[in-house]
């Protein structure tokens, strides 16, 4: 006589969980993803942030920034010559908050854990809400804060991690999941990096005229600058001496001194006067030619009477 087994009825075997193996290139090709994300954000802020540098760098001495034709490398280098102390400050105080978590989680333990989050989740959301009530009125009327460049924006994307938070632990509690939907995540990502870009504009704007305004201050100390030019560039200025030579066989028939070269990018020369004032100080903006030689000396070098 043969047994038959009984059917089992009821629930199912549980799913037993997915191997290391399987669950390894997923997880790999997330942390990948998140990495690009991340460089491909800094990369644009740091690009933004020279941008706006070299902008506001150039208006400060009556000078437009496309004439000069900024290479990427020239821009992406003031770009970090700037943002690399407000970087290294954020990056600590985020390595210092997330030491600061894990060092509570294990000394609570999970039961106390647990309770302090539900205590800060919704102290968050009030005071995420709150920043964010407040930099959007400063949106609005941002001169009270002019002198805070940075501030208001880098408060906005404080306030949307708040909020965020607590929003995902009000509806982890409720449904008992901890995952965020795509929706939230995109939303979230978008805002925070309005903010960084907001605070990356003013902060670099304040930044490149602070940079600009020292260097007014140190031109007397650059080397004397004497230009010689085949032809008559009818500079006028203060300070700045047209001579014309008295040789006739002279390759170069003129000779400018009393200048300063700021810089030189993309085939122009940038002037300025070697007695330049921010409240009257003009910039000469000249290609360069093999019509024109440059000579430099001592800062207060006095240029002989004839070339």
């Amino acid at each position: 006589m043969s047994t038959r087994r009984p059917l089992r009825r009821g629930l199912r075997a549980p799913t037993p969980p997915e191997s290391e193996s399987a669950a390894g290139p997923s997880h790999a090709l997330r942390l990948v993803g998140t990495v690009l994300a991340n460089t491909t954000l800094l990369t644009a802020l740091l690009y933004y942030f020279g941008l706006v540098y070299t902008q506001t760098y150039f208006i400060y001495f009556r000078v437009h920034y496309t004439l000069l034709g900024q290479t990427p490398d020239e821009i992406f280098g003031r770009g970090v010559d700037g943002v690399l102390l407000p970087l290294t400050a954020a990056a600590g105080a985020a390595l210092v908050f997330l030491v600061l978590t894990r060092f509570l989680k294990i000394r609570l333990g999970e039961g106390s854990w647990a309770r302090l989050l539900r205590i800060c989740s919704p102290v968050a959301g009030v005071l995420g809400l709150a920043l964010l009530a407040v930099t959007t009125a400063i949106a609005l009327d941002p001169e009270p804060f002019r002198d805070r460049p940075g501030a208001p924006g880098i408060g906005f994307a404080i306030g949307v991690l708040m909020v965020l938070f607590s929003w995902r632990h009000w509806t982890a509690h409720r449904t008992g999941s901890t995952r965020s939907s795509v929706a939230e995540l995109v939303t979230g990502y978008v805002l925070v990096s309005i903010g960084l870009f907001w605070a990356v504009g003013d902060y670099s704007g304040a930044v490149g005229t602070s940079r600009a305004f020292e260097a007014s201050g140190v031109i007397a100390t650059r080397p004397a600058a004497t230009l010689y030019s085949a032809e008559s560039l009818n500079l006028t200025a203060n300070g700045v001496l047209q001579v014309k030579c008295a040789d006739p066989e002279s390759a170069y028939k003129y000779r400018y001194t009393g200048l300063k070269l700021l810089l030189q990018s993309s085939g122009q020369y940038v002037f300025l006067p070697a007695n330049w004032r921010a409240s009257t100080g003009v910039a000469f903006v000249i290609p360069k030619t093999d019509k024109l030689r440059l000579e430099f000396g001592p800062p207060r070098s006095a240029p002989p009477p004839g070339c």
